[in-house]
């Protein structure tokens, strides 16, 4: 079995799409909704695409920057921490810019 991440905002997409939805399915969604962090409109796609270009990150690692949503280079080292990634101050800072503006 491959594993895929997703952000919360890509499942709360794919289950509000759904008509029919099990029990399990409602109880997720309601979960990510609480999480959420972004406006509808915004371009998961690009987002991930402009935090790779700022660093060679494992997509598991971008989904987690997207999901929580780091507001200060010290929330970032915490997350990039739990993989044992060390960056530089530069990457820290060009990452919370574009996370800034959303």
């Amino acid at each position: 079995m491959k594993i895929t991440y997703k952000t919360n905002s890509e499942v709360y997409d794919l289950l509000i799409g759904m008509e029919d939805r099990t029990p399990s399915e409602n109880a997720t969604l309601s979960y990510v909704e609480k999480f959420l962090k972004y406006d509808r409109d915004t371009d998961i796609a690009q987002l991930y695409a402009d935090i790779g270009k700022v660093h060679r990150f494992s997509r598991e690692v971008i989904t987690k920057i997207i999901d929580i949503k780091p507001a200060t280079p010290e929330e970032l080292i915490a997350i990039l921490n739990s993989y044992n990634i060390n960056v530089d101050n530069k990457v820290l800072d060009s990452i919370i810019d574009i996370l800034k503006g959303l």
